[in-house]
């Protein structure tokens, strides 16, 4: 971007040096010569200084929206993973929930299995202490019975 405006500049003093060694008029000539010259210089050089601005923007905007593509299919990747961890999670709560379900189908069925064996053992011991309450009654009253 320097080049050109310091290759205007040499040019204009060049001319200008030059002109110092000739007649007024030949040096007024050659100074306009050298300004219009200079003035010249300048403008290629802004303009390659625009073209060479507007070359990098484009660069950058391009490197700009890789990067903007890039960081999407990222965040994409990463909210895909999350939704896997989280239907997994799911699963095995499920899993879990039904694992206790049956867990507490199969306590229940055991504490009823349990409760009618109480109950039927309850049952035998009455009957047998009834049938050992009669038997004993009946010893007592062939005991005492008169003869």
């Amino acid at each position: 971007m320097q080049k050109p405006f310091l290759t205007a500049v040499l040019l204009a003093t060049t001319l200008g040096l030059a002109a110092c060694d000739s007649e007024p008029q030949d040096k007024t000539d050659s100074a306009k010569e050298s300004l219009s010259d200079a003035a010249q210089s300048v403008k290629e050089a802004a303009k390659e200084t625009k073209e060479a601005i507007e070359h990098k923007s484009e660069q950058l905007t391009e490197a700009s929206k890789e990067a903007t593509e890039e960081v999407k299919e990222k965040i994409e990747e990463e909210v895909e993973i999350s939704k896997e961890h989280a239907a997994e999670a799911q699963e095995q709560l499920d899993e879990i929930l039904e694992e206790s379900e049956q867990a507490k189908v199969d306590a229940k069925a055991k504490l009823d299995d349990a409760t009618d064996a109480s109950k039927e053992k309850i049952e035998n011991i009455k009957q047998d202490s009834k049938d050992t309450i009669d038997a004993a009654k009946a010893k007592v009253h062939e005991a005492t019975k008169p003869e």
